[in-house]
C-alpha cells in the first residue's frame, strides 16, 4: 500500500467521453454552466439578461412552428446589431439589440409565401444597409420583356464618288426584283452650266438622293429607271445614306449595290458588317447591325445601334443587344432586399439590370436562371449566389448587375459565373470568406475559389480543398483564421475546424469532437463563432433547452484548451450572434419570444453590487418596475446579497433600493475517475482508494461538494454527502457581517471511496459567484502484483 497524491493543474478543458486512462487530467466526467476560461479557470458561466419580449401572442400552433424560424443578425452601417426573424406563415419582426421592434413595410410576402421550415428555407447577408433575403424554394425565372425589335432595314451607303461613274442599288422583294442605276457626269463638259451640274453630280448626298426610288432622278445624272414606289418599303435620306425599311415586319427583301469602280463607291448594310469601321457617320436613331468578331483577334459578335442622344451631340455607334431578345430578370423570383433608413426597414422586390449588350451566345443570363439559389454572400466588392453548382458573382461594385456591359472585350470588373469541377456531383450549399479566399462547401466536398490580386473573369479559379462529409443544415462559421462547419453521426453530430497549414500549404479539416463522438445530440442547426472570446456554439434540434459551447485557445499552432461542455436554459433557444464580448439569445418562451444577452468579459460590473448577480433572464428593478414575466423559480436578490420575497423587493425598491430579478440555474462539474498514473502512464490493475482531495478557488461566495462513495448502485441504494461551502471562512478577511464574502483559497474535503466507484461534482445553483483553479487528491494505491 503506497500513499500518493496527484494534482489536477486545472478543470478548464472540458467533458471527454474517452475511458478515464486515456482522458486528460484537466478533463470532466460532466459540465453543465461552467465557463472554461485559460485565465479564471473553471467559473460559473455568466447569466442572460433579459431585454424584452419582442413578439408575443403566439397561437399554438405558431409556438411549434417557431422551432423553424429563419433568424438573421443585421450590421447596419451604424454599427447597430438587429434581428430579423421569419415565421413559417411569413411574418416578418425585427428588433434591435434592446429587444425593441422596428418599423417595417413589408412588400416581400409573396416571395415568403409557402414555406415550411424557415430556418433551412431562408438564408441571407448583409452588407452595409442592404440585407439579402433568399428563398431557396423559388426557381429564379426570367420576364417576358424583350429587347426592341424594328421592321426589316437597311443603309446603303454613298461612300465616294467621282466622275463617270455609274452607281446601281438592286432590291428584291415578293420574288420581284427592282433596279435603279445612274451614272454621274463627265469631268469635261462644253458649257460653264454643264461643268456646274458635273461638278454637282459628284456629291455624295445627291447621289444618295437620286438612288432612291420614290424619287425622280435629276436631269444631270444618266439613269436607266425613272423613280418608283415599291409597295411595303419605304426610303429616307440621311445626308449620304438611304435608309430602307418595311412598313411591317413581313416586308423583307434582299438588296444588292455596285459601283463601276470595283464596290468601292457604294456599300450596304442590312443584318450585319464584318467592318465596324466601315459603318457610316449617318443613320436612324437606334439602327441595329451585327458586327462580326475578328477571329484572327478573338473577337466575339457582337450589336452596335446608331444614337444621336449623346452629351454633346455627336452622332455614335454604340454596343448594344441583338433586337428581340429577352432582358430581365423576374424580380419576384430574385432575391429581395431589406434596406434601413436609420430607423425604418422595407422589404420588397429589388431592380436588378437588364441584359444591354450581345446575344445568348456573347451575354447568357447567369446560370442561377432556372437554377434555385442556395446561398448570398459578399466577397471581393462583389455580390454573390450559389446555385447547383455554380458560382455567381455580381460585376465589381455594381451588386444588382450579372451581365457584361460589353462584349467586344473581357473586362476585369465583368460578372463571373463558374462551376466547380469535381468527379462527382457538388451542388454547392454555403460559401464563406476565408483567409482572402472564397470557401464552399458541399455536402462532401470542400472547394476554395481563388485569384490572383483582383477576382477577375480570367484569374478566378476553384479547386477542391478537402474531402470531408458535411451536415449543413447550420451555415459554416469563421472565427479568426479557422472555420468550423458540423458533421453528423448518427444520431449525434460533431464539429470540424478547417484551416490551412502555412508551413505546408495544406488545407485541413480537424475533428475537435474526436473525444465526444455522442455528446452532442441531434443535428446542428445553428452556430455562433467569436475569435474575441475563442469560442463556438452550437444549438441542435434534439433540445433547444441545451447550447454546446467549445472553448478553445492558441499559443502560436500549439491548442493548449480544447473545451467543450453544456448550458442549460428554461427557454428554448432559437438563435445566438456574437457582438464582441456580447452573445445575444433569442429565447422563445411558450407564446412569447425575448431577446437576452449574455455578457462574456471578465470586467462586466453588470449590476450596481460589489458581485456579479448569477441569475439567468436577470432584470433590474427599481421604483415600481416589475419582472416582466412569471416564473415560479424567480428569486429576488438585493444589492446587498440578500435574497427577498417578491413582496418585501417590492417594499425595498419604492424605499428607493434597487433589487436584481431572474431565475437561478445550477453549475454542475463532475470530476473524471481517478486513475494512478507513474510518469504520465496509467496503471490499471491495482486499487486507488481516494481519502481526500481539496479544490483551489478565488474569489468565491458559494459552492457544494456532492459525492457518491457508490455510483455504480441503484439510486435509490446510494449514499449521497453533500458539503457546503458558504464563503464564511472564520478569521477570514472578507467574513463581515452586512456584506457578500468572496473568498480565495483551499476547500478539504474527505472521501474514503474506491476511486471506480466514486463519483465527486462541484455544484453551485446561487446568485454568487463561483471559480475553481486547480485540485489536490490523496490516495492509497494498492498494487495487486510486482511490476517487472
Amino acid at each position: 500500500m503506497t500513499l500518493i497524491s496527484t494534482s489536477i493543474p486545472n478543470l478548464i478543458n472540458g467533458v471527454s467521453q474517452q475511458p478515464p486512462s486515456v482522458r486528460l487530467v484537466t478533463q470532466a466526467e460532466k459540465q453543465e454552466n461552467g465557463l472554461s476560461s485559460v485565465v479564471d479557470g473553471l467559473t460559473k458561466r455568466p447569466p442572460t439578461e433579459h431585454k424584452n419580449f419582442f413578439i408575443t401572442g403566439l397561437s399554438s400552433q405558431q409556438q411549434t412552428d417557431f422551432a423553424n424560424a429563419f433568424i438573421h443578425p443585421i450590421r447596419n452601417s451604424d454599427n447597430t446589431l438587429h434581428f430579423m426573424v421569419v415565421q413559417k406563415d411569413g411574418t416578418v419582426t425585427i428588433c434591435d439589440s434592446t429587444g425593441t421592434v422596428k418599423s417595417l413595410t413589408n412588400n416581400g410576402s409573396s416571395y415568403l409565401s409557402g414555406l415550411t421550415n424557415p430556418s433551412t428555407e431562408l438564408t441571407a447577408t448583409t452588407v452595409a444597409d442592404f440585407t439579402f433575403l433568399v428563398n431557396k424554394t423559388k426557381t429564379v425565372a426570367k420576364t417576358s420583356a424583350t429587347s426592341a425589335t424594328r421592321t426589316p432595314e437597311a443603309l446603303v451607303h454613298v461612300a465616294k464618288a467621282d466622275y463617270s461613274v455609274t452607281y446601281t442599288l438592286s432590291i428584291t422583294k415578293g420574288g420581284q426584283t427592282f433596279t435603279r442605276e445612274i451614272s454621274t457626269m463627265a469631268s469635261v463638259q462644253d458649257t460653264t452650266a454643264a461643268s456646274a451640274n458635273a461638278e454637282k453630280s459628284i456629291q455624295t448626298d445627291r447621289i444618295a438622293s437620286n438612288l432612291r426610288y420614290n424619287t425622280t432622278t435629276e436631269t444631270t445624272y444618266y439613269g436607266s429607271t425613272s423613280g418608283a414606289n415599291i409597295a411595303g418599303l419605304n426610303f429616307a435620306l440621311y445626308g449620304n445614306v438611304i435608309h430602307i425599311y418595311g412598313s411591317t415586319a413581313n416586308d423583307d427583301f434582299t438588296l444588292e449595290v455596285t459601283d463601276s469602280r470595283g464596290g468601292e463607291h457604294l456599300r450596304v448594310f442590312k443584318g450585319e458588317t464584318p467592318d465596324f469601321k466601315k459603318l457610316p457617320t449617318q443613320s436612324p436613331d437606334n439602327f441595329v447591325i451585327l458586327v462580326s468578331g475578328d477571329n484572327t483577334k478573338g473577337q466575339d459578335d457582337y450589336y452596335v445601334k446608331f444614337n444621336t442622344d449623346v452629351t454633346n451631340g455627336r452622332p455614335v455607334w454604340k454596343e448594344t443587344i441583338k433586337p428581340g431578345l429577352l432582358t430581365t430578370l423576374d424580380a419576384g423570383t430574385m432575391p429581395h432586399t431589406l434596406t434601413y433608413n436609420g430607423s425604418a426597414y422595407t422589404l420588397g422586390t429589388q431592380a436588378y439590370d437588364n441584359r444591354l449588350v450581345g446575344d445568348d451566345t456573347t451575354n447568357a443570363f447567369p446560370s442561377f436562371v432556372g437554377e434555385k439559389i442556395n446561398d448570398v454572400f459578399f466577397h471581393r466588392n462583389r455580390l454573390g449566389f450559389l446555385a447547383d453548382e455554380n458560382v455567381i458573382f455580381s460585376e465589381a461594385g455594381e451588386y444588382f448587375n450579372f451581365f457584361s456591359k460589353t462584349v467586344v472585350t473581357l473586362v476585369d470588373s465583368a460578372p463571373i459565373d463558374v462551376a466547380v469541377s469535381n468527379n462527382q456531383v457538388s451542388i454547392l450549399r454555403h460559401a464563406v470568406p476565408f483567409n482572402e479566399s472564397l470557401l464552399l462547401f458541399s455536402d462532401f466536398s470542400q472547394f476554395r475559389l481563388s485569384a490572383e490580386q483582383l477576382l477577375t473573369p480570367e484569374t478566378v479559379s476553384i479547386d477542391v480543398t478537402t474531402r470531408f462529409e458535411a451536415s449543413l443544415v447550420a451555415k459554416p462559421k469563421g472565427a479568426g483564421k479557422y472555420v468550423y462547419f458540423p458533421t453528423k453521426k448518427g444520431a449525434f453530430s460533431g464539429l470540424r475546424e478547417y484551416f490551412v497549414d502555412v508551413d505546408t500549404e495544406t488545407n485541413d479539416a480537424a475533428e475537435i469532437t474526436a473525444h465526444i463522438p455522442s455528446y452532442i445530440a441531434g443535428t446542428v442547426k445553428s452556430m455562433a463563432a467569436s475569435s474575441n472570446e475563442d469560442m463556438v456554439c452550437l444549438i441542435t434540434d434534439d433540445d433547444a433547452t441545451v447550447v454546446y459551447p467549445y472553448k478553445f485557445f492558441y499559443q502560436g499552432n500549439e491548442k493548449l484548451q480544447s473545451a467543450w461542455s453544456q448550458w442549460k436554459f428554461s427557454g428554448s433557444v432559437r438563435f445566438m450572434e456574437f457582438d464582441q464580448s456580447d452573445l445575444f439569445f433569442v429565447t422563445q418562451y411558450g407564446a412569447k419570444v425575448a431577446l437576452e444577452r449574455m455578457n462574456l468579459s471578465r470586467d462586466d460590473a453588470l449590476t450596481d453590487t460589489t458581485f456579479p448577480v448569477l441569475l439567468d433572464r436577470r432584470v433590474k428593478l427599481t421604483g415600481n418596475d416589475t419582472l416582466p414575466y412569471t416564473d415560479a423559480t424567480a428569486i429576488y436578490v438585493t444589492t446587498a446579497g440578500a435574497i427577498v420575497s417578491a413582496s418585501a423587493a417590492a417594499t425595498f425598491q419604492s424605499g428607493g433600493g434597487t433589487v436584481y430579478a431572474g431565475v437561478p440555474y445550477t453549475l454542475t462539474y463532475r470530476f473524471s475517475q481517478q486513475v494512478f498514473r507513474n510518469q504520465k502512464q496509467p496503471i490499471t490493475t491495482g486499487r486507488l482508494q481516494l481519502k481526500n482531495m481539496a479544490v483551489v478557488y478565488a474569489n468565491t461566495g458559494f459552492f457544494n461538494v456532492v459525492t457518491v462513495p457508490h455510483k455504480n448502485l441503484p439510486v435509490a441504494s446510494r449514499t449521497t454527502y453533500t458539503r457546503s461551502f458558504t464563503g464564511r471562512v472564520v478569521g477570514g478577511g472578507t467574513n463581515i457581517l452586512g456584506t457578500v464574502p468572496l473568498d480565495t483559497g483551499t476547500y478539504r474535503f474527505g472521501l474514503q471511496a474506491n476511486a471506480q466507484n466514486a463519483q465527486i461534482e462541484l455544484q453551485s445553483d446561487s446568485h454568487l459567484p463561483c471559480s475553481f483553479q486547480s485540485a489536490e487528491v490523496e490516495a492509497e494505491f494498492v498494487l495487486r502484483s510486482q511490476r517487472m
